[in-house]
């Protein structure tokens, strides 16, 4: 085996306050109208409010999305409350307090400036996609499916496990190495389809010899891929080119993230000082700049795994 071939994916997670129980009357107040959907000792719920705390949530009909409303209500009048009870006991007043009070204010701009790049990327023509899907022959016209052979294990937090592994061509000579490290595995027989894989992971692993393995990360898990059999099934039609615009889309919009954040972060340059016990060490080559992301690029396992 000459290398591991990793592509690295992300998620996200979103968690609502909706555990907490409270009156929903009103006593003798006048009950809000027009664009107030609430208000708490006065403060005022909005219309806006619901739908920035509904995001970019789609609903399949108007009776779905009244109650995806109803709860996103209870979420904002329950955190509401909560905040008024924490200021009551003067919680805001504390050390901690202002620095996740600014940790939240910059993560928010930052997030913000994030949907502005993101709203002024161009969606790509009819020829655009179909000229990526030239391009991209092994995901749509020559979509392939591999039937694999592989083995799991646990994401090593020693590099010298992954080192062991490099210069071994065969899933049984890397399982007798996890062996006599007592390092836990499974094995299984899976499938790999291009389709739903990083265009750049694909490229890489239709270019391999015969035979190498290759590393997926799963989870808190790596796979260790050998291809035992290769099936052609095409993906093409309105599907196929709605998945294309999808991924141009995908790639544009990082470019342009990573390409304005470089720019950003190399002008602020000349303004951050650090303490010289905290300084970042000084790259070798060329100037440093925010890396691109690492979502679904493959790497050497050895080095980045």
């Amino acid at each position: 085996m000459t290398s591991f071939r990793v592509g690295l994916l992300a998620a996200s997670a979103c968690v609502a306050l909706a555990g907490c129980h409270f009156p929903w009357t009103g006593g003798g107040a006048k009950a809000p109208t027009g664009q107030v959907v609430a208000t708490i000792d006065g403060r005022e719920v909005t219309v806006r409010d619901l739908q920035v705390e509904l995001g970019t949530a789609t609903f399949a009909d108007a009776k779905t999305r009244k109650a995806a409303e109803m709860l996103a209500l209870r979420n904002i009048v329950t955190r509401i409350v909560l905040a008024n009870a924490a200021h009551e006991q003067g919680l805001d007043k504390t050390p901690d307090f202002a620095v996740q009070k600014a940790r939240a204010m910059d993560s928010v701009l930052a997030q913000t400036l994030q949907q502005k790049i993101i709203s002024d990327v161009p969606q790509p023509s009819k020829d655009e996609v179909q000229s990526y899907m030239n391009a991209h022959s092994d995901i749509f016209l020559e979509r392939k499916v591999f039937a694999v052979d592989q083995l799991r294990m646990k994401r090593p937090s020693d590099p010298a496990v992954f080192k062991a592994l490099e210069p071994l061509k065969t899933l049984e000579q890397i399982q007798d190495v996890l062996k006599a490290q007592g390092v836990p595995f499974q094995r299984a027989v899976g499938t790999f389809d291009t389709v739903g894989a990083d265009p750049r992971l694909v490229e890489k692993i239709v270019k391999m010899p015969p035979g190498e393995i290759f590393a997926i990360p799963a989870g808190d898990s790596i796979l260790l891929n050998q291809v035992r059999d290769t099936k052609v099934v095409p993906f093409t039609g309105e599907q196929a080119a709605s998945y294309a615009q999808k991924l141009i889309t995908h790639q544009r919009t990082q470019e342009a993230i990573d390409r304005t954040a470089a720019g950003i972060m190399a002008k602020a340059g000349p303004k951050i000082r650090f303490n010289k016990d905290y300084a970042p060490q000084k790259p070798s080559g060329a100037p440093a700049a925010p890396p691109p992301s690492a979502a679904g690029q493959p790497a050497k396992a050895a080095t980045n795994p």
